[in-house]
């Protein structure tokens, strides 16, 4: 169950606002009024009843049972198993305003809490453009320091092994180019009847010496591979503390450049509104995140097993 929908909402008190995803098997059940009502009722009964966690939603009481209940006769009524999968309520704290999105095809949504010394307007637009950078751009942290050490360091490894073939390759290709020209001079002696070089080393050599194309293509190489040999280690840990700084600004929300005001990162304009204004916590869900989809099968080959079963029966 990796297809379904996800739901936010605001109470109208403004006191609480939830986000919930419920799955379901293909993309068709989940357009379906049925989905879509007991989506709507998860996530009135998660703010009025103020169950932030599945258990208790599911242990809420709806049409003469619970909504766990419900769910199972939907998906008896359906033949495609339907889950409450998640369920993220936030009550507002003092001076707190709670905003929403959800993206027009009901598979992302997104619950923000901003707090300021008073709820100005201007604190709830910021609010709402919150809510879209967090959609549009998946922040996985809110500030640095809630990037745990060891996440950062087991990127800082992905990073460095990325360096390591990166070098690698650069210093293997002066000679991958030279076999490139031996390549190239055995489809031509193809192309002209004729046998290829006895000695295609010196031939490609030749080749590279005589060709000034060539020979200036294998040059380059060769200064790129000689600075790779040349380069101290300081200067490499500096580059690979670049590329770990480049990544937090990708997913730590203050980091992040607005999408709005693409000169300015989220954590300046928030400083720049004043008020004591301050992104407290924020809730993504994208549908079906993590979840590890079964590999789908073509039409012939549900064919062939469905023939291939009844020739059993």
């Amino acid at each position: 169950a990796a297809e379904g929908a996800v739901a936010a909402a605001v109470s109208a008190d403004g006191s609480v606002g939830a986000v919930v995803e419920l799955n379901c098997q293909t993309d068709f059940v989940a357009r379906g009024a049925e989905f879509k009502s007991l989506l709507k009722d998860l996530l009135h009964a998660a703010l009025a009843n103020k169950a932030g966690d599945v258990e208790s939603l599911e242990a809420t009481a709806t049409d003469g049972g619970t909504f766990k209940e419900r769910i199972a006769e939907v998906t008896g009524r359906s033949g495609e198993k339907h889950s409450l999968r998640r369920v993220t309520l936030y009550t507002a704290a003092p001076g707190a305003v709670l905003r929403t999105y959800v993206h027009s095809n009901d598979r992302i949504a997104v619950l923000v809490e901003v707090t300021a010394a008073s709820v100005t307007p201007a604190v709830t637009e910021f609010a709402d453009d919150v809510t879209l950078q967090v959609a549009s751009m998946s922040p996985r942290y809110l500030t640095r320091g809630d990037v745990d050490d060891a996440v950062i360091a087991k990127q800082r490894e992905v990073f460095s092994g990325q360096m390591d073939e990166e070098d690698a390759k650069i210093l293997n290709e002066p000679a991958a180019f030279i076999e490139r020209v031996k390549a190239l001079l055995v489809e031509r002696a193809k192309e002209e009847g004729n046998e290829p070089p006895a000695d295609l080393d010196a031939a490609a050599q030749a080749l590279v010496t005589e060709d000034e194309k060539f020979r200036t293509n294998l040059q380059g190489y060769q200064r790129d591979a000689d600075k790779i040999r040349a380069r101290n280690p300081q200067v490499r840990e500096k580059i690979l503390e670049g590329k770990v700084s480049k990544w937090l600004t990708e997913i730590v929300l203050l980091d992040q450049t607005s999408v709005k005001e693409s000169q300015k990162t989220i954590g300046q304009l928030q400083k720049a509104l004043g008020n004591n204004t301050a992104i407290t916590r924020f809730a993504r869900y994208e549908v079906g995140e993590g979840i590890e989809k079964a590999p789908t099968k073509d039409f012939a080959q549900e064919v062939a097993e469905m023939a291939a079963a009844a020739a059993k029966g």
